[in-house]
């Protein structure tokens, strides 16, 4: 399930809107480390560190912010999240460049952001994916030591500014207000503090609750991005990096409870569901398809939905290869589902055979996943290369590297984001989705086969919130299809069929 993929972007998104580099006159200036905690348990640490360093005969500063944390998923091994976000400035702190980097399996993502006079570039693992313009002055992070230094802090007082938001490639508006002066208990003692509340317009609202002293320096701060709430405390280096007593489990804090035990979710071929706890508006905005999900009735505070298992009529699949302009996206190679790859092309023609019919060369490509790919709650969210080399995971790596295949072949494929049913609870989920004269679910880690054709369906009990490309907007796309509704939707099985 992408859960944990989705917690560290929100680690991410969280990262990238925190307090800016306190600058001073000469060697280096600050370094400053906390212990981050959810509900209570410490997951692992932060890093702030700024230096001066000498690129091409002049001299920068350079910022770095790093977090590292540890979490687990149903039950499994501790996984480890790294996120890193590295900034370089001017010596008269005008922004240079920022890199934001993050890993939970071998493979690590980077966005780079280079800034010229009046444009911004941005690189998604070394490729071009957008340049925007600006003319108002910009920040890389909250500019806590410049706002000091000119206004100084008092209750009351507010700022508005733009910050850059890497994550959607685009400039972000930022408000940030005094509180107040607040007596905050830090590691059993008692300090004055200053109260600062920064929020940010990003993909998602993100809001930083942070308490620093008269010199700007971060004592404690709160972070609310999306469903998640990190709480950073400052201490030493060794206790930071202290390992916690207890294990987070991230999955089990995201799931939803069934209210009926269906059994075997594979043998559920029809569910009638209420959806509430979101505005009615957010749910009508799901990808309905009037086949496999959609609306029955709407009212004020839920709507009832229908989901059905799909069945393909064989002899009416196009032929491969298929190319049309509206299914550009749905075939493009992409920095994390590397469909031309050679070693990934030359499977799928292996698997695929000489076969021409698209919903045939789709069965035997879930057929090969399903038998090949070795289920591992333990791996992160990997690249197609990655889950080849590898061939194990969870089901972000059984659908990335299915539609990896399928384009390799000319087959329009892409993610489906949302949830399905196993064990008396609807957990989140990723699962493919391919082309074949309509879009059709084709969940290769959970194939379910009609017992009268033989032929493959995906089971009634997955439910979509939204889609991915897997290309460079891949991050928006899980942010936004998840973070309004992981702890307030409200799912209750009405009826079901086999």
């Amino acid at each position: 399930m992408p859960v944990c993929r989705l917690f560290a972007l929100f680690i991410a998104v969280s990262l990238c809107f925190s307090s800016g580099s306190n600058f001073a006159e000469e060697g280096l200036s600050s370094e400053t480390w906390m212990g981050v905690y959810i509900n209570g348990v410490k997951v692992g640490f932060s890093h702030f560190q700024e230096e001066k360093v000498n690129r091409g005969g002049k001299e920068l500063i350079k910022v770095t912010n790093e977090s590292r944390m540890s979490v687990s998923r149903l039950g499994g091994n501790p996984v480890e999240l790294v996120t890193i976000e590295e900034s370089l400035y001017t010596a008269d702190e005008k922004p240079l460049e920022s890199r934001l980097r993050t890993r939970m399996s071998q493979t690590e993502i980077m966005i780079l952001a280079q800034i010229e006079p009046e444009k911004i570039r941005f690189y998604l693992g070394g490729e071009l994916v957008k340049e925007v313009a600006y003319a108002e002055e910009f920040y890389l992070g909250v500019p806590m030591d410049k706002l000091m230094r000119e206004d100084g802090l008092g209750p009351g007082k507010s700022f508005k500014f733009k910050i850059l938001d890497p994550l959607v490639y685009a400039l972000s508006d930022c408000h940030v207000s005094i509180v107040g002066e607040e007596e905050t208990l830090i590691l059993g003692k008692k300090k004055k503090l200053w109260h600062v509340r920064s929020e940010i317009s990003s993909v998602i609202p993100v809001v930083v609750e942070e308490w620093l002293d008269e010199k700007g320096e971060v004592y404690k701060s709160v972070t609310e991005a999306g469903f998640l709430s990190t709480t950073s405390i400052r201490m030493s280096k060794e206790k930071a990096l202290e390992a916690g007593s207890l294990n987070f489990d991230i999955a089990f804090s995201s799931i939803f409870l069934s209210n009926r035990d269906l059994g075997d979710p594979l043998q559920v071929r029809s569910m009638t569901v209420r959806l509430s706890g979101l505005s009615v508006d957010k749910l009508k905005g799901f990808p309905w398809d009037q086949v496999s999900q959609k609306i029955l009735q709407e009212e004020k505070d839920h709507v009832v939905i229908k989901t059905t298992s799909k069945l393909v009529q064989e002899e009416e699949a196009p032929t491969l290869p298929l190319s049309t302009d509206a299914l550009a996206q749905a075939l493009t190679s992409t920095v994390f589902c590397q469909s031309d790859d050679a070693d990934i092309a030359a499977l799928a023609r292996k698997i695929v055979g000489e076969e021409k019919n698209s919903w045939r060369a789709a069965k035997k490509i879930a057929e090969w996943i399903n038998l090949n790919l070795t289920p591992n709650y333990d791996v992160g969210f990997a690249s197609a290369k990655e889950i080849l080399e590898n061939r194990e995971g969870d089901c972000s790596e059984h659908a990335v590297l299915f539609v990896a295949l399928c384009r390799a072949v000319g087959l329009p494929a892409r993610a489906a984001i949302g949830v399905m049913y196993a064990d008396g609870f609807f957990a989140y989920h990723m699962w493919p989705e391919v082309y074949v004269g309509d879009w059709v679910s084709l969940d290769p880690k959970w194939l379910a086969r009609d017992e009268d054709s033989g032929d493959y369906y995906t089971d009634a009990t997955h439910i979509k919130f939204g889609h991915s490309y897997l290309d460079e907007n891949m991050y928006q796309e899980m942010l936004t299809s998840t973070y309004e509704i992981i702890g307030r939707l409200k799912l209750e099985i009405l009826d079901y069929s086999r």
